[in-house]
């Protein structure tokens, strides 16, 4: 059963079973990405029987789509197959509402073998017996993007991999007169959190049972010192100053020369088809040890209360978004990383793939072929928006960055404190016990 409870501001989702009449598939993307997913459905639906076909629906953003979601299946009807994005990981997990995807695959005979997936995405969407809860797809991680022209016009012949050097490429790139150093939109996703799992920092500690935030010391506090500092300097620009009004497309067009995103957002950064674009791993403080990167993107989660024809459907769909073919062209045409082992070492291997594929791949292990722990935090777009708050105002100069970081993490912990005590234990849920 899936059903929504509001709280002032809050989205809290409990499951109630519904479902509709066809094998529908719920996604969240426009544009080339959307294109590319409606592709694979018309793929898939060649030569099958109408019943057989899955009837893939764009719901809008992913806020929007999840939101849809929950309203379904208030309304007794449900896709049986979502994309949810990454940060409703843990609301997903606790809801009560998903049949885990790798139960799914072996119960039809489609098992995934153990090296099937890269380990960063099956650890970041298994719950906590390890098993497969969602099956990882539009999977993306954080990048640094340089113009290699700009930076040699400014007398620097590499890409930054410290923040030390960071902070010299940027006062050499203003000397030499360029307008924009860099372009951001001060996203808590790259500011706070792909830079802290590179780091190894811990944005959450846990003692005896209880999560809280950790962002008011370490090297988060220290990054986000040297941010308002490169701000006031003028050297990080907000993106809604440059000519574009969007931090990708002003460095696309060479108006901005550095540029932290997504690997995501390789086609719309190489749209210039500009030759001098380097594409490197985000930068960390000298003296430290490079940890991995975390994923974003989404995940396809299978809704609970279908008939076994749509689930058969589902699997099958679920079995060929996987083929080395499917992956090389999504990942191609999207950006996305490819998300099973096989495909990414293929990827790596080949010359002429692109360069945010490869780096990002890299990035999501460390040193020791590690992957960072999933961030599961519940309520954590709300943090964000908390977040983003509190350091715009810092970087504004209506505040301290101390204080910003400390009336994060205090406004943040009510936040953890309210999702643990809405949800129980993590093994009650997974018993099958009713939420209501």
């Amino acid at each position: 059963m899936f059903w929504i409870r509001h709280i002032p501001g809050l989205l809290t989702l409990i499951f109630v079973t519904g479902h509709a009449c066809a094998t529908e598939f719920w996604y969240s993307h426009g544009g080339t990405t959307g294109s590319a997913i409606a592709d694979l459905c018309r793929q898939f639906n060649v030569d099958r029987a109408q019943a057989d076909r899955l009837h893939c629906i764009r719901q809008g953003s992913y806020e929007q789509t999840l939101q849809k979601t929950v309203a379904a299946y208030r309304a007794g009807k449900s896709p049986a197959l979502v994309e949810i994005y990454d940060v409703a990981t843990p609301d997903m997990l606790l809801g009560n509402a998903t049949l885990p995807v790798e139960t799914l695959m072996a119960e039809r005979h489609r098992p995934y073998s153990p090296d099937t997936f890269v380990p960063t995405f099956k650890r970041y969407y298994s719950n906590e017996q390890g098993v497969l809860a969602a099956q990882p797809f539009a999977a993306s991680t954080a990048v640094l993007y340089t113009h290699r022209d700009a930076l040699a016009a400014a007398g620097i012949n590499k890409p930054p991999a410290t923040w030390t050097e960071f902070s010299e490429t940027l006062r050499a790139l203003k000397n030499s007169q360029h307008a924009c150093p860099m372009a951001t939109d001060f996203s808590p996703w790259i500011w706070l959190e792909q830079t802290s799992a590179a780091q190894g920092s811990e944005i959450t500690v846990k003692s005896d049972g209880v999560e809280r935030y950790r962002l008011a010391q370490g090297t988060h506090l220290h990054l986000m010192k040297d941010l308002a500092q490169w701000v006031h300097e003028g050297l990080v620009r907000h993106e809604a100053s440059t000519r574009s009004g969007q931090q990708a497309l002003a460095f696309a067009s060479d108006e901005c020369a550095m540029l932290m995103d997504s690997t995501g957002s390789w086609n719309t950064v190489y749209s210039t088809l500009r030759a001098d674009i380097d594409v490197t791993a985000l930068p960390i403080y000298p003296g430290t040890t490079r940890r991995a990167n975390v994923p974003g993107g989404s995940s396809l989660w299978v809704m609970r209360g279908h008939p076994e024809q749509e689930y058969q459907v589902v699997s099958a769909f679920l079995a060929f978004a996987l083929r080395p073919d499917n992956q090389k062209v999504f990942s191609a045409r999207t950006g996305y990383l490819p998300v099973t082992q096989s495909t990414a070492t293929t990827v790596q291997a080949d010359e002429h793939a692109a360069p945010a594929i490869k780096v990002g791949l890299s990035s999501l292990d460390d040193s020791h072929g590690q992957p960072s722990a999933p961030l599961r935090c519940g309520f954590i777009t709300l943090m964000r928006m908390i977040w983003t708050q509190e350091t715009g105002n810092a970087l504004a100069g209506r505040q301290s960055i101390e204080r910003a970081l400390s009336q994060t993490a205090m406004r943040g912990d009510e936040l953890l404190s309210l999702f643990q005590n809405m949800h129980p234990p993590l093994a009650r849920v997974e018993q099958g016990e009713d939420l209501r």
